[in-house]
């Protein structure tokens, strides 16, 4: 709680606790319920970086000036917090709960509509499409290394045979798995899957 008498300008940044650790290798269990200074978690780095952005004369410049700062940080740091194919199954499991603490007594349908209304997909679809993602990514890299097997892909990733990942695959992209990875390849159009590892 805060008071007031005049205008008041606030910034905040959030971070997840896995970037709060990366970042400054402190557990984050040692900060729960606790004011701590910045510079006291992350260093005097930080503090200096903070003061900075407290004298800027705007809004857009304080924002340049966090991200400006952040950014190279935490690419040192980042791939080994949260693997990119986690990252969506991350943010799903933190819709779903979400939904199941947001009420008393929610039932399970209830909490599939609310997911439904916050994402504009069911739960369902979201758990198909962190499937295929997952599945993805794992065979980007068994493909990489030459040791892609589609049946054991399937097997790995949870489908019912690779017949299952093949009508799964084509129903996400409207391509088979081998027509996918060959158009990722060849066609300047699938430019947005290779963007998988920057």
């Amino acid at each position: 709680m805060s008071h007031n008498p005049g205008p008041v300008e606030a910034l905040m940044v959030a971070l997840t606790p896995a970037a709060v650790e990366a970042l400054s290798g402190v557990p984050v269990s040692s900060l729960v319920n606790r004011v701590v200074p910045l510079e006291e978690v992350f260093g005097a780095a930080w503090g200096t970086m903070a003061q900075e952005v407290l004298r800027a004369t705007d809004d857009a410049r304080r924002i340049a000036l966090f991200e400006d700062f952040l950014e190279p940080r935490w690419e040192l740091v980042r791939d080994g917090t949260v693997l990119r194919a986690d990252r969506f199954h991350y943010w799903v499991e933190n819709l779903a709960l979400r939904a199941a603490q947001s009420g008393v007594g929610v039932g399970m349908r209830q909490m599939e509509r609310r997911i439904k209304q916050w994402a504009g997909q069911p739960l369902r679809d979201l758990r198909r499409m962190e499937r295929a993602e997952e599945t993805f990514f794992r065979a980007m890299a068994s493909h990489q290394r030459g040791s892609l097997d589609w049946a054991e892909m399937a097997v790995d990733c949870g489908y019912a045979d690779q017949a299952h990942l093949c009508r799964d695959v084509r129903r996400n992209t409207g391509h088979s798995p081998t027509d996918l990875l060959a158009a990722i390849e060849q066609e300047e159009s699938f430019w947005m899957y290779r963007l998988r590892d920057q």
